[in-house]
């Protein structure tokens, strides 16, 4: 007899519907926590988390010593949403969130290569 495991139908989109579907899309998640979610194994859930950071729809960080965690990029409405807002207020926010995000884009690499 076969042993009962985690569906083998859950997709990347599956994974992507769990981040735009909460109150908060921004909120960073861990495998462990989408794979609860989607009633999946955790394998299945890093396996197409990292399928995701692949494409581009994901981006992560490893936090700890083995935890990593998993949020949606700002998409490019987002940036135009923050010029416009610094444009409104005067300040020059959208460029200093741009430049925080090259920032931590640059870190993360940096980590990548120092811990793969």
């Amino acid at each position: 007899m076969a042993k009962p495991g985690p569906s083998p139908t859950v997709t990347p989109e599956d994974v992507l519907e769990e981040f735009r579907s909460r109150d908060d899309p921004n909120e960073p998640l861990t495998a462990p926590e989408i794979a609860d979610r989607l009633g999946c194994s955790r394998t299945t859930a890093l396996n197409r988390l990292r399928e995701l950071a692949e494409r581009g729809d994901v981006v992560s960080k490893k936090v700890g010593g083995r935890s990593r965690v998993w949020w949606l990029p700002p998409t490019e409405f987002d940036r135009d949403l923050l010029k416009g807002y610094g444009s409104w207020t005067g300040t020059d926010l959208g460029a200093a969130v741009e430049e925080t995000r090259k920032q931590l884009d640059e870190d993360l690499r940096e980590d990548e290569r120092v811990l793969s």
